[in-house]
């Protein structure tokens, strides 16, 4: 799963950094807020999930998606 997470991740960050489980979603990966929105769309499509708002203020690596997604 955290692979997949990995392959969004990638198609919608401009930078070369290593991607992890810490790997932080807006200071690593310095997407804007609307690169947020869409890796969070492209990553409710890829999983079939929809994601709160609550639930976007508590996700700050691609490891806290992880567990997100797991949770539902």
């Amino acid at each position: 799963m955290l692979e997949k997470i990995i392959e969004i991740a990638k198609m919608c960050c401009q930078e070369e950094i290593e991607y992890g489980r810490e790997t932080s979603i807006i200071a690593d990966m310095g997407l804007s807020s609307l690169e947020f929105f869409q890796f969070v769309c492209q990553i409710e499509d890829a999983f079939g999930i929809r994601i709160s708002e609550r639930e976007l203020n508590q996700i700050d690596t691609l490891g806290d998606v992880e567990n997100l997604i797991l949770s539902k």
